[in-house]
């Protein structure tokens, strides 16, 4: 096997167009499970504060392949973005109103126990679950639809 060589890559000639639009998981109910999980931050330019996001991205379980098929991917995901609100020393707050976007996550896999000990990384391949998946459209450009998680439950 050889290795990957950037400059033979970028001088090489292809025939045929890329795609420029992404063809959406449709809306439906799927199950799925937590496959990564990943951190960003939202900068407000307004006033310069900062907020961690987590970003959870889902494996949909396809066992018939049409997902499969209809994407023209090998392992069909979604990414769900959340918002994690802190508390002023930076750990993550609790209480009403408090992260329920993450509560309903740590709900739906069974690890929403007060008495217990949680991480995030415990995330990772927990499920299954059961994800509502609705379409966005940017609304500066009007692109889209771009599949979102509207709803995530634990699967019965």
């Amino acid at each position: 096997m050889s290795s990957f060589d950037p400059n033979i890559f970028l001088n090489q000639e292809v025939s045929g167009s890329n795609e420029v639009k992404y063809t959406p998981i449709p809306e439906g109910e799927y199950k799925g499970y937590i496959d990564d999980l990943s951190m960003d931050e939202y900068s407000d330019p307004k006033t310069g504060s900062t907020t961690p996001i987590l970003q959870v991205k889902y494996a949909l379980l396809d066992e018939d392949g049409k997902l499969k098929n209809l994407l023209g991917l090998e392992k069909p995901t979604v990414q769900d973005n959340i918002f994690i609100e802190l508390n002023d020393d930076q750990s993550i707050a609790f209480g009403p109103n408090k992260n329920v976007r993450l509560g309903r996550v740590r709900e739906a896999v069974g690890q929403n126990d007060p008495k217990k000990k949680w991480q995030f990384n415990m995330l990772r391949g927990a499920g299954p679950v059961l994800l509502k998946i609705a379409h966005n459209y940017n609304k500066t450009t009007g692109e889209g639809p771009y599949a979102r998680v509207d709803r995530i439950v634990k699967a019965g």
